[in-house]
């Protein structure tokens, strides 16, 4: 079905054929708006991209946020499909991407934004589309991009909800006409201009495990020296001590206490891992804890997750350290939840880190 050509506009309320499962919230409608996003309760017309996390009562799945026009050129189109070749394509790539869930697709609902145009630069030819597939309690949204014309506009690519989001690596708002090409060249499972992710359940369930030992309570602290039982290889610098410090980062060579974020890239002596880096304050409320594995389950699991991720390396992991800031407060607001990790997954010469995002609660600091 195609919309009609209009400004600004949305389709009319569609109502799904099979629940939606979004972050542990349940939806039987939706809208394929124009300028790029999908609301499931109300219209949404917006056309100015605002920087991610979004907070507030609006769930939102914006594949590419700026501004369209389809009056004269293009097509915005839905279709959802509960049985046939298409159902059979959905449970295969999903199994690809997420092994071991022997999931099974029941409905697949495609929105596509097809040759639409920036406004108010007719002619130019932009194509991507948003693929949410279910089944059961399990749900995952593609994300597949096409030809995506340069602009000067600005442009949001992500997927959010109004409490909990998740992010694509490099997702941001900023002019388009930069990273165009990293959404259909690239990809997080290795399919070029493809990006898939799972969305039924709170972040919390892609967590590894909450526990360990736990840091001081001090406002700008950070843990002791921790001696790694595995070399963790960073960007070609062998490293085995590290410091899980309470404002968001980790440190290799000494503590880092600061809490004002400076913007990346950052040039200096010091490496730095920092997953959410902000001034928090675990005196009150909040731990930050970590922990390090070199067998049993958690290796298990980080050997599947990169295989998962990065596939064709035959990659078996040696060693996982899981940092974790768990319903730590911001400074100045007590009260304040917010949980996010780090793990760091070693297995011969070959590196990587996760970073798992939680609830964010919702602040006006400077965030990096």
């Amino acid at each position: 079905t195609a919309t009609t050509r209009s400004l600004d506009g949305s389709s009319p309320l569609i109502y799904l054929q099979r629940p939606f499962v979004y972050f542990e919230k349940t939806y039987n409608t939706i809208y394929v708006n124009h300028n790029g996003h999908l609301t499931f309760t109300s219209q949404y017309w917006s056309y100015i991209p605002q920087r991610f996390p979004l907070y507030g009562p609006r769930d939102i799945i914006a594949p590419f946020w700026t501004d369209m026009d389809i009056r004269l050129t293009g097509l915005v189109l839905y279709n959802q499909y509960t049985n046939g070749s298409v159902l059979q394509q959905a449970t295969q790539d999903i199994n690809s991407y997420f092994p071991n869930l022997n999931f099974s697709a029941e409905w697949v609902f495609v929105a596509t934004w097809y040759e639409v145009a920036y406004y108010p630069t007719t002619g130019t030819v932009t194509t991507f589309q948003a693929v949410l597939i279910s089944g059961g309690e399990k749900s995952f949204v593609l994300m597949n991009y096409g030809s995506l014309a340069a602009t000067v506009w600005n442009a949001g690519y992500d997927t959010i909800g109004s409490v909990h989001h998740l992010t694509l690596p490099g997702s941001f708002s900023s002019s388009a006409s930069g990273v165009n090409s990293t959404f259909s060249l690239s990809s997080n499972i290795n399919v070029t201009g493809r990006w898939a992710l799972r969305v039924d359940s709170g972040p919390e369930g892609s967590f590894y495990p909450i526990s360990g030992t736990a840091s001081s309570r001090s406002d700008d602290g950070s843990s002791p020296l921790i001696y790694l039982q595995r070399s963790f290889v960073y960007f070609g610098k062998t490293y085995n001590t590290i410091y899980v410090n309470h404002n968001g980062h980790l440190t290799f060579n000494s503590p880092y206490y600061s809490y004002i974020p400076q913007r990346f890239p950052l040039y200096g002596s010091m490496d730095i891992i920092a997953p959410f880096w902000t001034d928090l304050d675990n005196r009150q409320n909040g731990f930050v804890l970590y922990n390090q594995y070199t067998n049993g389950s958690v290796l298990q699991q980080a050997t599947q997750d990169i295989n998962s991720y990065f596939p064709n390396l035959n990659f078996s992991a040696e060693w996982v350290f899981v940092a974790t800031w768990y319903e730590v407060a911001y400074f100045g607001t007590t009260g304040t939840k917010t949980t996010f990790q780090a793990v760091l997954i070693s297995g011969g010469q070959k590196s990587f880190i996760l970073m798992n995002y939680g609830s964010i609660a919702s602040t006006s600091r400077s965030v990096q």
